[in-house]
């Protein structure tokens, strides 16, 4: 008895045909947890309807999606109605959803929410335990998985955004029911190893995969830490208890390395402006301090210091005239005025001298202000100079071995190896020969050798393909 044999969409069509016209799967309603919806421009919807035991394919187009008063994410727990039928295209089994209730958050985000809401109480996520992140960190601690996409990503943009510092690895498990008490480990070995910072990051994921991160007694040990940590877990839409006890959460892997270190580049530029800044400030102090010195010295007070007396001493003249028209005065009168004359000089030398002490006492302060500003200005500029030749020493050192290695590579496809192995060139007319086909008896050649060349005279011919026939 022969078999009947029917292709593969028979098979699939006749099983849709099936349970299209089952009365049984027509308005039938399931209660379960969304996973991996997808909301594209056209409106419909694809997810998963998932429970401890199982899970269906579900889409819900967009005429009937239209008409809920919400918009379901992964982890509700919702009640679907609609019919049960096959995906012709991969055989598999799929509801059309015509109907969706609520009937509660799914129970790993109701863990979430209760375990957050208990730590937020207890102040774990206080702005006043953040540590603030170093600004130029030089010695970095990175915890995640051996050989993943997140471990690449932050070792490649730290090359790149700040290679002069010092990286150590310490590698855990990022998923699984024991990941978290061997992150825990990590972190520990991390924060006593001196680090600057810690960097703790994991690619995106599932909230299944990403949910070692939810882990109380890891966020409980975070939130203590005395290094500064950086967190870099999922995608911009993912959070995890660790984000909110961390110093600082970014949104990937990639974007906590962006956080934790600097950009050299922007660096050395900063470098470059302070300098530039710190001599045009010495400048202006220095053509200040002259224009100062060159005004005062211009003073008449200093050019001409007898200006300061010159009305006195004509005063006194005057005063001396009048005594000698008076000298037929009483002698009393006459000591008065005498009197009077030498108290007026004494006060005239007086604050001569005063003033003469006041005009050096600002000279010997301008001198010294002048001196202070020079000397500080000096300090900074040494200091960043220092800064300035410490980087660019570093990366030209990384260019001097690069362009070693592509020396070496360069010496050892060198012809000049070939002709040190006893091997020559041949040319004619300054063109390379390499075949008797192109040289005639009496043709004038030149041979290059590994340490000259030689000139010859082409006497006899012989062809080698010849000889082995």
């Amino acid at each position: 008895m022969s078999r009947r044999v029917v292709p593969v969409s028979t098979l699939v069509n006749y099983l849709k045909k099936v349970m299209d016209e089952n009365p049984v799967l027509h308005g039938v309603m399931i209660e379960g947890e969304i996973s991996n919806i997808r909301m594209p421009y056209s409106g419909h919807w694809y997810f998963s309807l998932k429970d401890d035991h199982a899970t269906l394919k579900c889409v819900m187009f967009s005429s009937a999606n239209q008409k809920l008063g919400f918009k379901p994410e992964n982890g509700d727990k919702v009640v679907l109605k609609g019919d049960v039928s096959v995906y012709v295209v991969d055989g598999s089994m799929q509801m059309i959803a015509t109907n969706m209730e609520r009937s509660g958050i799914g129970q790993l985000y109701q863990q979430f929410e209760l375990l957050k809401k208990k730590l937020n109480d207890e102040g774990l996520f206080d702005a006043s335990l953040k540590k603030p992140l170093p600004m130029y960190p030089m010695n970095i601690a990175l915890v995640t998985g051996n050989n993943t996409a997140a471990r690449e990503d932050a070792l490649i943009t730290l090359k790149k955004r700040w290679p002069i510092a010092k990286l150590t690895e310490y590698p855990a498990p990022v998923q699984g029911m024991d990941a978290a008490p061997k992150i825990i480990t990590a972190l520990q070995a991390a924060d006593n190893g001196n680090h600057q910072v810690i960097m703790l990051v994991r690619g995106g994921g599932s909230i299944e995969d990403l949910w070692c991160f939810n882990d109380e007694t890891l966020a409980r040990y975070i939130s203590q830490m005395k290094t500064p940590i950086v967190t870099g877990i999922g995608h911009e839409i993912d959070f995890t208890l660790v984000d909110f006890v961390s110093d600082y959460r970014a949104n990937t892997p990639t974007g906590a390395v962006e956080a934790a270190v600097p950009d050299m580049q922007e660096v050395l530029a900063t470098l470059q402006n302070y300098r530039s800044r710190l001599m045009t400030a010495m400048r202006n102090t220095f053509m200040h301090a002259k224009k100062r010195l060159v005004y005062n010295a211009s003073q008449p007070v200093l050019t001409k210091p007898e200006r300061l007396y010159r009305d006195s001493i004509t005063r006194l003249d005057y005063l001396a005239e009048k005594l000698m028209r008076f000298q037929g005065l009483p002698i009393d009168k006459r000591h008065e005025l005498n009197d009077k004359f030498h108290r007026f000089s004494q006060l005239i030398r007086e604050r001569t001298s005063a003033l003469h002490e006041t005009i050096q006492d600002d000279k010997q302060h301008l001198l010294m202000y002048a001196k202070q500003c020079v000397q500080t200005n000096k300090n900074l500029l040494v200091q960043y100079q220092s800064k300035m030749k410490h980087a660019l020493s570093i990366t030209a050192d990384e260019r001097r071995t690069r362009l070693e290695k592509n020396m070496s590579l360069l010496n050892a496809y060198s012809p000049l190896l070939v002709l040190n192995r006893g091997y020559s060139v041949t040319y004619k007319n300054h063109k390379v020969v390499n075949t008797t086909e192109k040289l005639d008896i009496g043709d004038e050649i030149n041979i290059r050798l590994a340490d000259g060349t030689v000139g010859a005279l082409v006497q006899t011919k012989e062809d080698s393909h010849a000889n082995k026939g």
